[in-house]
C-alpha cells in the first residue's frame, strides 16, 4: 500500500485534538457530577436535620407543658386537703385562680392494687399505674363524642408513705388544654404539620384542623412503630392523604407518646433539589465553555504541529536541510523553542545513529551508557527490571545487586573488555523485586566517534531467566526418569562414583537392585496406563521408605535401584530391604482395581574393596537373580568372597 494511501486512512490531528478535549472534559464532568450528587445529599441531609431539630425542640416544649400540668396539680394538692378527702370536684373555686387549670379532679384510693368499681376504666387504669410506679402518669387519649369531649387523665400520688392505701389525684382535661405549644406557635409553624400521638397512635393534638383529626389513629402509625427507634424520619401520608416527610421524637415517659413534624414531600424535595439542579446546570455550562476553549486552543497547536510533521517527513525521506520547508513561527512559546532547537536535534540524531549502530553490532538495543571511566552515567528500564529506581544504578551502584558468586567474574570481564575496547557479552544473576535472583545477559560495546576515539559505552541487559530455567529443566530431565521422576541410570552411576570415593575414606554404602514380581501380569491384564500408574505409586513408596540422604533410581521397565549411605553393617541393609519389600507388596488401589505385586532385591556393599561402578551393578544384579530363585519377596546379599547370602 502506498504511504499516501495509508496516511489518508489515519485520523487527522483535528480528530485527536477533539479527543483530547473530550479526555480533558470527561474527568471534569465526572468530578462535577460527583460533587453535584454530594451537594444534593448535603442539602437533603440539611433539610432532614431541620425537621429533626424542629421535632426535638417541640418535643421538649410539649414535655414542659405536661410537666407544668403536673406541677399545677401538685399545687392543687398542697392547697386542698386531698390527703384526707375523697371524691370528685371541679377546679372552679377561687382558691385555684392563677393556676391555669380547668378540669375535673378525682381523688382515688388504691388499696392492695384495687380501686372503686364506680370509676371509669381509663381513670382506674391511670390511677393504678401511678400507684404502681409511685410517679406521675398520663393516660392515652380517651375519645369522646366530639372534639370538646375528648379527655386525657393526669394522675399523681399524694398519699403519705407508710399508709396501707395509696391516694391518687387524677385530673381530667381536654387534650387542647394539655398542649399549649402548638397553639402558641401557630404562626411559627407555617408550612409544616405538627402532631402529637399517644401510645395507641391516636392523635392527641395537631397544629392544623385539630377539631377534625384529634381522636383519629395516625394513618402510618404502624410504619413508625416498625422503625423501633426513639427518633427518626420516614415518608408517610397525612389523614388528608397528602404525601409527607415526617420526623418524629418519642416523648419521655412510659406512655409512648410521640411528637411528629411533617412537611409536604414536594416542599421537602424542593429544599435540596433546587440547589442540586442549579449546580448541575452551572456545571454543564462551565463544561461547555471549557470544551469550546480547548478546541480553540487546540487550533494554536495544530498549525505548528502540521509544520513539524512536514519537516519530520522530509527528514525521514532523506531530504537535505536545504530543501526542508521552513517551520513558521508560533505564538506558543514551547513550539517556538522547538523550532529553534531543530538543528541541535539533528546533530543529536546523527550521534544517536552512531550509538545505535554500535549497539546493533552487539545484537541489542540501547538501555545503558557508560562513561569512559567505566561508570554508568545513564540507564533506562532498570526500575522495570529490578524494581529499584533508575538513579540507584548509576556509577558503580548497580554492582551491589549482582549475585556475590558472580560479582568478581562480572567485574573482571568488564575490566578486560573495556580495556581492550571489545564487545561485552556476559551472563550473571541480578537481585530483582521479590528478593529473587534473575539471570540476565549483558551485551554492549564502545561508541566510536569520527576520529576513532571511544566516546562512551552502550549496551543492554536482557532477561534470560526463562532460558536458564529451561536449560536447568533439560539438565534435570537428562538425569531423571520422566515417568516416576526418580533418578535414572546416568544419575545412579554418578552417585555410585561418589559412594566409591567415600568408601575410600571409610564410609560404607550399599547398592540394592530391585525387580517387581507379577508386574507383567498387571500390564497384560489392565493395560499400560494402569501399569504406569502402578510404577509411579511404587516410586512414591520407595521414596517414603528411604531417607533423604539415600538415592532411589529407576533403571527401566520394572527395575529399580536404591543406594543406601552410611551403612554400619549388613543388618541395617537387610532391615531396609525388608521394609521396602513390605511397602511395595502392600495392595494398590488404581482406577477401581485392587492390585497386589511383590518385589525381589539383590544387595551389595560398597566399601574400600569394591572394584568399580560396573562391578557394583553386576554384583547387585547377580544377587537379585539369586533372590528370585529363592522365591518371590526375597532379598539376597552378595558377599565379598563371591558367594550369595540369602535373606
Amino acid at each position: 500500500m502506498p504511504p499516501q494511501t495509508a496516511a489518508m486512512r489515519r485520523a487527522s490531528l483535528n480528530v485527536y485534538l477533539v479527543a483530547l478535549a473530550l479526555i480533558c472534559v470527561i474527568p471534569m464532568l465526572v468530578v462535577s457530577a460527583y460533587a453535584t450528587w454530594r451537594t444534593g445529599n448535603v442539602y437533603k441531609q440539611t433539610a432532614t436535620a431541620r425537621l429533626s431539630d424542629t421535632a426535638l425542640t417541640l418535643a421538649s416544649s410539649i414535655e414542659s407543658d405536661i410537666d407544668s400540668h403536673f406541677t399545677a396539680l401538685s399545687v392543687i394538692a398542697s392547697l386542698w386537703p386531698l390527703q384526707t378527702q375523697s371524691g370528685t370536684f371541679n377546679l372552679t373555686s377561687s382558691r385555684f385562680d392563677g393556676i391555669g387549670l380547668d378540669g375535673q379532679v378525682q381523688v382515688v384510693e388504691v388499696f392492695d392494687g384495687e380501686v372503686a368499681a364506680t370509676l371509669s376504666p381509663a381513670v382506674a387504669e391511670v390511677a393504678l399505674r401511678s400507684a404502681e410506679r409511685d410517679a406521675p402518669m398520663k393516660s392515652n387519649l380517651v375519645p369522646g363524642g366530639s372534639y370538646t369531649e375528648h379527655r386525657i387523665h393526669l394522675a399523681m400520688p399524694v398519699g403519705n408513705k407508710g399508709e396501707p392505701n395509696d391516694r391518687i389525684v387524677v385530673l381530667s382535661i381536654p387534650p387542647g388544654q394539655l398542649i399549649h405549644t402548638l397553639q402558641q406557635r401557630e404562626d411559627a409553624l407555617t408550612g409544616i404539620l405538627v402532631a402529637v400521638t399517644d401510645g395507641n397512635g391516636r392523635i392527641v393534638a395537631r397544629s392544623r384542623d385539630p377539631e377534625k383529626v384529634v381522636g383519629m389513629t395516625a394513618p402510618d402509625w404502624k410504619k413508625l412503630e416498625a422503625l423501633g427507634t426513639d427518633s427518626g424520619w420516614f415518608e408517610a401520608r397525612t389523614t388528608e392523604g397528602l404525601s409527607t416527610v415526617l420526623s418524629f421524637q418519642k416523648l419521655k415517659g412510659p406512655e409512648g407518646w410521640t411528637l411528629v413534624v411533617g412537611e409536604p414531600l414536594d416542599v421537602f424535595n424542593a429544599r435540596w433539589q433546587t440547589p442540586f439542579v442549579g449546580l448541575l446546570l452551572g456545571s454543564v455550562l462551565a463544561l461547555s465553555f471549557a470544551t469550546l476553549a480547548v478546541i480553540k486552543i487546540g487550533g494554536l497547536i495544530r498549525r505548528p504541529v502540521e509544520a513539524l510533521a512536514a519537516h519530520s517527513m522530509a527528514v525521514a525521506n532523506g531530504d537535505g536541510s536545504s530543501v526542508l520547508a521552513p517551520i513558521p513561527p508560533s505564538s506558543v512559546r514551547e513550539f517556538e523553542t522547538l523550532r529553534t532547537s531543530v538543528e541541535a536535534a539533528e546533530a543529536a540524531r546523527r550521534e544517536n545513529d552512531r550509538r545505535l549502530r554500535t549497539v546493533a553490532s552487539a545484537g541489542a538495543l540501547v538501555f545503558w551508557r557508560w562513561s569512559p571511566s567505566s561508570n554508568i552515567m545513564w540507564v533506562e528500564g532498570w526500575e522495570t527490571l529490578t524494581g529499584v529506581p533508575d538513579h540507584e544504578a548509576l556509577g558503580m551502584a548497580w554492582l551491589d545487586r549482582v549475585h556475590p558468586d558472580d560479582r568478581d567474574r562480572v567485574v573482571e570481564t568488564f575490566r578486560q573488555q573495556v580495556g581492550e575496547a571489545e564487545l561485552v557479552d556476559i551472563e550473571f544473576r541480578l537481585l530483582v523485586a521479590g528478593e529473587r535472583w534473575l539471570w540476565v545477559r549483558d551485551r554492549g560495546g564502545p561508541v566510536i566517534d569520527d576520529a576513532g576515539d571511544v566516546l562512551q559505552w552502550a549496551g543492554v541487559l536482557e532477561d534470560i531467566d526463562a532460558r536458564k530455567c529451561n536449560e536447568a529443566r533439560i539438565a534435570y530431565m537428562a538425569l531423571h526418569d520422566a515417568l516416576t521422576d526418580l533418578g535414572n541410570r546416568t544419575l545412579l552411576r554418578d552417585r555410585l562414583d561418589q559412594a566409591a570415593a567415600r568408601a575410600g575414606r571409610g564410609e560404607i554404602s550399599a547398592l540394592m537392585a530391585m525387580d517387581l514380581d507379577r508386574f507383567k501380569q498387571v500390564n497384560d491384564t489392565f493395560g499400560h496406563p494402569v501399569g504406569d500408574a502402578l510404577l509411579r505409586e511404587v516410586a512414591d513408596r520407595l521414596r517414603s521408605s528411604t531417607r533423604d540422604v539415600d538415592h532411589v533410581a529407576r533403571l527401566g521397565g520394572d527395575e529399580f535401584a536404591i543406594l543406601q549411605h552410611d551403612v554400619e553393617d549388613t543388618e541395617v541393609v537387610l532391615l531396609l530391604a525388608a521394609r521396602i519389600i513390605a511397602a511395595v507388596s502392600a495392595p494398590y488401589e488404581i482406577d477401581g482395581h485392587t492390585i497386589t505385586i511383590g518385589a525381589s532385591i539383590g544387595m551389595v556393599l560398597i566399601d574400600a574393596k569394591s572394584p568399580g561402578v560396573d562391578e557394583f551393578m553386576r554384583r547387585a544384579d547377580k544377587a537379585l537373580y539369586r533372590a528370585k530363585e529363592n522365591g518371590r519377596g526375597q532379598a539376597a546379599f552378595y558377599s565379598h568372597t563371591g558367594n550369595i547370602a540369602a535373606n
